[in-house]
């Protein structure tokens, strides 16, 4: 038999409800030479008996049954026994676009790319809108990092989709909720030589309430994996003798990590980062740019004086207004 090209790994936990719509958009796919890898992740709804009820109708589907981990095992799971040449993530409660690995697999093909990078589409309750994306002929891994760290792209893995062979290399797998795309998205970037982007939305992206990554879920739990995401990437890019090249983006990473802390109400932790913060400013004016005028006015106030700064965040906070 032969290899299939592509590996789409599903992990599932408690999905049973959107689990049916989420394996027919990859069964749907007018690319055939695939496998489709279900990871139930010690799911105690009906996901599991929905998964294997699929896999029975069509061989392309394996379902590796396990104890629950979370995410970040679970899509370890599924790379671990993968066979194609290319990874294609898919969270159980999305669904593939129309033609999504077709458009996907030519562009590799086509150009010996690494990984093929594309937008989605991110669906609310209310609407449907684009991700924020810019399309580019070619760029190596590191300059593709660059975007990620500026925020000019999402860490989202599965936007994606690559050679199943960079991960011959070592990959950290801290067991994380939240971050755990920005630190595997940063490994995959660092092994990449080849990045190509295309124009096509391949996700229908389902943002809701229960989503790891929507304010609603934040907990004092996922601050932890916050502050341990943003340390991660402080330590590896320093590992990886990268710090100096890659020290403006870095700075507007800490930049917008720091006031994502605000917004938590977290104001000790800001407090001491904005040392951090004022030296970047100073060094890269142009990082004020992206910032409200409510926090320009915070890093004002800190220049001047530091136990000022500290008291008008309480204040904002009392206020509400962080």
């Amino acid at each position: 038999m032969d290899l299939p090209l592509i590996s789409v790994i599903i992990p599932v936990y408690n999905s049973a409800c959107s689990l049916e719509k989420c394996i027919e958009s990859v069964q749907n796919q007018n690319c055939y030479n695939i496998e489709i890898i279900i990871v139930n992740d010690g799911s105690t709804d009906d996901s599991r008996i929905i998964a294997e009820r699929y896999a029975k109708k069509d061989s392309r589907i394996i379902v590796v049954n396990k104890k629950n981990e979370g995410l970040v095992f679970a899509r370890k799971s599924g790379v671990d026994i993968a066979r194609g040449k290319y990874i294609q993530y898919l969270d159980s409660d999305d669904v593939l676009c129309d033609r999504a690995l077709e458009s996907l697999l030519n562009k590799a093909e086509d150009t010996n790319a690494d990984v093929v990078v594309a937008p989605f589409y991110i669906c609310t309750e209310d609407k449907i809108e684009k991700s924020l994306f810019f399309s580019f002929e070619s760029l190596s891994g590191i300059d593709f990092l660059r975007s990620m760290l500026t925020w000019k792209m999402h860490w989202c893995v599965w936007s994606k989709f690559h050679l199943r062979s960079l991960y011959q290399y070592e990959i950290d797998r801290p067991n994380i909720s939240l971050g755990e795309d920005v630190i595997l998205s940063t490994q995959l970037l660092f092994y990449a030589k080849k990045v190509v982007s295309i124009d096509d939305e391949i996700v229908k992206y389902n943002y809701t309430s229960s989503s790891m990554s929507h304010p609603d879920s934040f907990n004092n739990s996922k601050y932890e994996d916050l502050k341990g995401y943003v340390k991660w990437v402080d330590n590896y890019i320093a590992e990886k003798g990268l710090y100096d090249k890659l020290n403006k983006e870095l700075a507007y990473f800490h930049l917008k990590t720091t006031f994502m802390r605000l917004h938590w109400g977290k104001i000790t932790d800001v407090n001491k980062e904005m040392n951090r913060i004022i030296s970047n400013v100073s060094l890269y004016p142009d990082l004020l740019d992206i910032l409200t005028k409510r926090e320009c006015k915070i890093i004002s106030i800190y220049r001047n004086a530091s136990w000022l700064g500290y008291l008008n965040l309480v204040r904002y906070k009392f206020q509400g207004k962080l």
